[in-house]
């Protein structure tokens, strides 16, 4: 017998492909699939070799990920992992009935059960509860009401000696009764939750339209109610607690200690120039790369890469009819761009100011000698470098293609800066349309 998952939750992709390949959509359970009213198989169930058990390998990709469950009507696929179902399709007419494709002994299992349970059926009689004197009740093989057998069983379960209810004293007998009148009305109140959640399901499924690869983007766009998967974030992760290893890690004895011996800054403003303060080493590193030629051009080159590719993941997720996969592949990438965006912005803005080469200059100045040359307010940095815009058309010597191109150079003259642009071309095996090329001293 397989052994089948407690909880099959369905994304919006799995909830429109059962309502667009069954009708009998009140049999089953949309919250979770396995508490619906049919006898699901799974693929152990199968006899091997047969036709549906090769069909269900095809299906699955032979992947230990992915489940399969079926009930003769339509045909699951969904992650063992998380317990969400990928698609549902329709059973095809060749292979029904599936019970010739499932293996004997498991079908003797279930007709046994069935014909146990019709047994306990018959054995079940009108009479009245000897352990509890209630008339007119359904007694079960044993001669006892429904809730007489539960309440032996909670004491059983406990190791509680079991007393029949007409044998409690009156006591016993009022936290009985309040106990019962209790559990009936926690089942009201939850029959009530689930008739409005259905109720509210029912009226927003009327109200949001059929969702397609044409309307997706404008729904979304126009804030519509849809249903998403529900992913976990995999990029942005709790930050773990650093072990207390050095002095620096423990900001707190140091603010007290400034405080205690006279500085009147406070707490607050103090915490956070300290953390300016000893992250300041780290801009050192974060300079010297970003101002290299390369890492400029890589963040030129990585902001289009990221167009095109997020173009790429787009037609990709809906022509695969926005599978589980692909879907959170593309919310990953989005949530990566979305970041990236912001801060190849804010290189891109000191690229076309003096701000980032200020920053260097005076860092540089800051270590050359740390003792002796501090800067004070006021101090001025001066250099001969200036900034050239160089403008052209770079053509690829390998693929002989034509592209344009826009960079600025930071050299003590035009030569010296046209120069340093040839060598920076020949690098990357390019080279200018030299009728196109101009030099332009930015201000």
């Amino acid at each position: 017998m397989a052994k089948l998952p407690k909880e099959i939750k369905l994304t919006r992709h799995a909830q429109q492909r059962l309502e667009e390949r069954n009708t009998l959509k009140s049999m089953y359970n949309i919250k979770n699939l396995m508490r619906s009213s049919c006898k699901w198989y799974g693929k152990d169930d199968l006899i091997p070799d047969s036709a549906l058990y090769l069909h269900c390998l095809y299906v699955c990709r032979k992947s230990k990920q992915m489940g399969y469950i079926t009930d003769g009507n339509i045909e699951v696929v969904y992650n063992k992992n998380t317990g969400v179902a990928i698609t549902i399709m329709e059973v095809k007419e060749k292979f029904l009935p599936i019970t010739q494709h499932i293996k004997p002994e498991y079908l003797k299992q279930v007709e046994l059960k069935k014909e146990k349970k019709k047994m306990r059926k018959k054995l079940e009689k009108i009479g009245t509860c000897p352990d509890c004197g209630r008339e007119n009740v359904e007694l079960n093989s044993k001669g006892i009401c429904n809730t007489c057998k539960t309440r032996k069983a909670n004491a059983t379960a406990r190791n509680k000696e079991y007393i029949p209810y007409i044998n409690l004293s009156e006591k016993q007998k009022q936290k009985v009764i309040s106990l019962r009148q209790a559990q009936i009305e926690l089942k009201a109140r939850k029959e009530e939750k689930i008739t409005s959640e259905k109720e509210e399901i029912i009226l927003e499924k009327e109200n949001v339209p059929m969702i397609t690869n044409e309307n997706y983007y404008q729904m979304k766009a126009e804030k519509n109610s849809i249903a998403e998967h529900v992913i976990e974030d995999s990029i942005i992760t709790q930050p773990k607690k650093l072990t207390k290893t050095s002095p620096l890690d423990d900001s707190d004895s140091f603010v007290k200690i400034l405080r205690d011996y006279g500085c009147e800054i406070s707490t607050n403003v103090l915490k956070d120039v300290l953390n300016v303060l000893i992250s300041t080493d780290k801009l050192k590193n974060i300079f010297m790369t970003i101002v290299k030629d390369d890492s400029q051009q890589a963040i030129l080159d990585l902001e289009q890469a990221l167009n095109v590719i997020e173009r790429k993941l787009q037609h990709e997720w809906e022509y695969n009819g926005f599978q589980e996969s692909d879907d959170i592949k593309f919310k990953e990438f989005l949530t990566w761009r979305r970041v990236l965006k912001g801060a190849i912005f804010f290189w891109k803005k000191l690229y076309q100011t003096n701000a980032l080469i200020e920053l260097q200059r005076a860092w540089n100045a800051y270590t050359t000698d740390p003792n002796d040359k501090i800067l004070m307010a006021g101090d001025k940095i001066e250099s001969g470098l200036k900034r050239f815009q160089i403008t052209t058309d770079s053509i690829s010597t390998i693929l002989n293609t034509k592209r344009p191109f826009t960079r600025v150079f930071y050299a003590t003259s035009k030569e010296e800066a046209y120069d340093m642009f040839v060598k920076w071309m020949a690098d990357r095996q390019l080279h200018e349309d030299k009728s196109k090329t101009t030099i332009v001293e930015l201000t």
